[in-house]
């Protein structure tokens, strides 16, 4: 890769830990590239998963969440949401080829300067070494990858995480941590996967091959995926071309 790109880095600071923390940096001059566009919030916690894609879309080369250290969360446990969810948008981005490393995650207290400088010329290292995102070549997996954060089952999923593993039901049953997570990236797998079937299917009728030759998925597993698909009412049966089933998107 070209030593003359720099990366083009969308970062997300919560207000009263990671902001504070580059704030020192700045009034304190520890060095660092200048490769991030600051984007002030709150908490870690308001970063939805889906701000990562848009981020992504829009032109940057990776996007980077600060938060508040696990515990220290001025909202108590916003940054415990954070985390469960960039795990997951991490999966996904590696599941659809984009790669985890696209996305990261560090905790920086206010009094972390030098800490946050830091992160910032690591980070900043593992994206150049990336290089620039080709987002025209990912438009299709970015666009799965949107359908599949959207959807019920995984938006579910992650807010009953704390219910499930923690709390309990009304009778103390509790799912275990590994057990959930396991659930979670099966779900996250198996909804990106429907929802890349569900993008190609714009572009008009298609066979299962088709499908499978423009999704990279196996025939077999696009039948199947397709089987639930209709069954849901998003897709259904069109014609034949030939003796060659041919199928269309029913979803908006």
């Amino acid at each position: 890769m070209s030593e003359a790109f720099e990366p083009k880095i969308l970062a997300f600071l919560c207000n009263w830990c990671s902001y504070a923390g580059a704030d020192l940096a700045g009034v304190s001059r520890f060095q660092y590239p200048p490769t991030i566009r600051v984007m002030r919030t709150m908490c870690s916690g308001r970063i939805d998963p889906s701000y990562i894609l848009e981020g992504l879309k829009d032109g940057f080369d990776a996007v980077f969440v600060f938060g508040c250290h696990i515990g220290d969360c001025h909202y108590i446990d916003g940054n415990v949401y954070t985390s469960k969810r960039m795990d997951l948008t991490r999966k996904l981005l590696e599941i659809s080829g984009i790669g985890a490393d696209r996305m990261q995650l560090r905790w920086v207290s206010a009094a972390e300067g030098q800490q946050f400088a830091d992160f910032v010329t690591q980070l900043s290292a593992v994206v150049r070494d990336a290089g620039p995102f080709p987002r025209e070549k990912y438009q299709l997996q970015l666009a799965a990858l949107t359908g599949a954060l959207n959807a019920p089952r995984l938006r579910w999923l992650l807010g009953m995480d704390r219910q499930l593993t923690e709390r309990g039901n009304v009778y103390n049953d509790k799912v275990d941590e590994g057990k959930y997570l396991e659930l979670l990236h099966s779900a996250a797998k198996e909804e990106y996967e429907k929802a890349l079937i569900l993008e190609v299917l714009r572009e008009g009728p298609l066979s299962v091959r088709e499908i499978a030759s423009k999704t990279a998925l196996l025939v077999y597993a696009v039948s199947l995926i397709l089987n639930g698909i209709e069954r849901a009412g998003l897709a259904e049966f069109k014609g034949y071309e030939g003796s060659t089933p041919k199928f269309i998107r029913l979803a908006p």
